[in-house]
């Protein structure tokens, strides 16, 4: 180096004895040039750690809203379940009063159970729908009865319909609509 050049510089003597004079340049150049690089990767790792936190909330609240979701519906759904024991089916004070068990007679003539496709012997206990006379072994009825209201042969209503009150003569106003008869069930 020259005496003019030596004097200006600044003397660092540790530089030249690790990397030379070319390599110290060229490593501060890469130095310079890897703190946008740590930066960006600075940002992005904050970017990520803050989106999972994000999400992680996100799904809570989706668990949570859910949650409450269902316990409104499951709650509407037993209101209005309330008035109806096992999904619309009757009780069995209810099938007892509609259609009495009898011991059936083969006078009567031959009848097959729908429900379990065998033939109701003589001397079996068996009810008869009175809506439709269509005739079944207790159990078996009894069990389709559990959770439906109508035949399984012809579908008609077990229970009978309600009648519409009669108009009283001196109260003309007060007479109700004949209530209609609920829709079938699908078959």
């Amino acid at each position: 180096m020259s005496t003019a050049a030596a004097a200006t510089a600044p003397i660092y003597p540790w530089r030249e004895h690790l990397f030379g004079d070319g390599v110290s340049t060229r490593q501060s150049v890469l130095v310079l040039a890897s703190y946008p690089i740590l930066l960006v990767l600075v940002i992005l790792s904050a970017f990520v750690r803050y989106m999972w936190a994000a999400l992680a909330m996100y799904c809570a609240f989706l668990f949570v809203f859910s949650c409450a979701a269902r316990a409104v519906v499951d709650r509407r759904a037993a209101v209005a379940r309330a008035g109806r024991p096992g999904l619309g089916g009757l009780s069995a004070a209810a099938i007892a009063a509609v259609a009495p068990a009898f011991l059936y007679d083969a006078e009567e003539g031959e009848a097959e159970c729908p429900v379990c496709l065998e033939a109701v012997k003589d001397g079996e206990k068996a009810r008869r729908l009175p809506a439709c006379a269509h005739a079944f072994h207790v159990a078996c009825i009894d069990m389709w009865l559990d959770s439906h209201a109508t035949c399984p042969v012809c579908r008609c209503h077990v229970l009978p319909k309600i009648k519409a009150v009669k108009e009283l003569p001196d109260d003309t106003s007060s007479a109700q609509a004949p209530t209609a008869e609920p829709p079938l069930p699908p078959v």
